[in-house]
């Protein structure tokens, strides 16, 4: 699937954090819906039947919502939608309809601003604060400004949990996210490593068992790497790794995301993609690396190719894919070759 940058992602780092919070958070949704059921079911004497039905069609939305959200097409934006702001509005409309400044419904906006924080950036926080600023207004000055004037404390509280959880998870997702970056990413070409690599792999092992779309894998060797390093130097070495890496990520799509693994080895995962898309891009990424000439010099480099078809395929699918590149390289380097096994299931 290509995934596209969102302003709320805007980098595969903080893609990788979103999907991987996503499921961390699965039973915190599960308390947050039961949470809203006891609501709902308590307000029940309070208000008409408008609650419980959209208190009802908010709950539904937001399990729909949360079903297969690596599939979706910048999942970021539709949990969102689906979950943070059809929470903050469910909270808004059930404050107004039992009472308004009258409850204590409109603390409860304060909820959505930690949902954003744990699964987005400060953007998302930037932008759901404000959201759920606006609707404490606008639930409590907005419904009685009369009762608010004799209550201060009824909009002020609500504010301040609002502000205050705010406040405290704008720098606790800034070192979350700092230190997800600095444990991830190579420092020599700022590619992701096997740290990283380690940790997506479990969630694409999960995502073939669920919607049983293929995988392919990608790895690729720089040909006689060593002798750059022996004729021109470990800091010339060091230059054409870097512009290797800035090369490959140029043929690619965003969210397609490259690893180094080894000295001179980089590997490039593809979820949802079958072999021959595989093939076709591991062709473009090599003649990208062939018109390269990174520090000045001729570089070629070899690639294999292999693709899993089910879950127990995919922790042996970067060996397949190493094994393809070991033959590439037996028979002459520079060049392309897919492992056997994913060539005999597209023949």
């Amino acid at each position: 699937m290509d995934q596209q940058p969102s302003w709320l992602c805007p980098t595969p780092e903080h893609r990788e954090r979103f999907l991987d919070m996503q499921e961390r958070v699965a039973t915190a949704r599960l308390v947050t819906m039961a949470t809203a059921v006891v609501a709902i079911v308590g307000c029940l004497g309070q208000a008409g039947w408008e609650l419980p039905v959209f208190g009802s069609v908010m709950i539904a939305i937001v399990v729909l919502g949360g079903m297969h959200i690596e599939r979706r097409h910048k999942p970021e934006l539709w949990v969102f939608l689906t979950t943070v702001l059809n929470i903050q509005i469910w909270v808004t409309f059930a404050a107004i309809a039992i009472g308004g400044p009258r409850t204590a419904f409109p603390c409860a906006l304060a909820a959505p601003v930690l949902m954003v924080g744990t699964r987005f950036s400060r953007r998302g926080i930037a932008i759901g604060a404000p959201i759920s600023f606006v609707l404490v207004l606008i639930c409590t000055v907005a419904v009685d400004p009369g009762y608010v004037g004799r209550h201060p404390e009824s909009v002020i509280v609500p504010l301040g949990l609002v502000v205050v959880t705010a406040a405290y998870l704008l720098p606790v997702v800034a070192s979350d996210v700092d230190h997800r970056v600095d444990s991830t990413k190579d420092e020599l070409t700022g590619l992701l490593n096997r740290r990283a690599l380690r940790l997506r792999l479990d969630e694409i092992v999960e995502q073939v068992g669920e919607n049983h779309a293929p995988v392919s894998a990608i790895v690729l060797d720089i040909d006689y790497f060593k002798l750059v390093n022996d004729e021109h130097g470990h800091a010339a070495g060091d230059d054409v790794l870097r512009e290797i890496a800035r090369t490959l990520r140029l043929r690619l799509r965003t969210f397609e995301l490259l690893y180094r693994i080894g000295g001179d080895e980089f590997l490039l995962l593809l979820p949802g993609a079958t072999a021959t898309d595989a093939f076709r891009l591991a062709e473009s990424l090599h003649d990208a690396v062939s018109g390269a000439r990174p520090h000045g010099l001729d570089v070629t480099c070899s690639c294999g190719v292999a693709t899993a078809r089910t879950a127990g395929e995919v922790i042996p699918l970067i060996r397949d894919a190493d094994e393809a590149l070991y033959r590439a390289k037996r028979v002459g380097r520079d060049r392309v070759e897919m492992h056997e096994r994913t060539t005999a299931a597209i023949v």
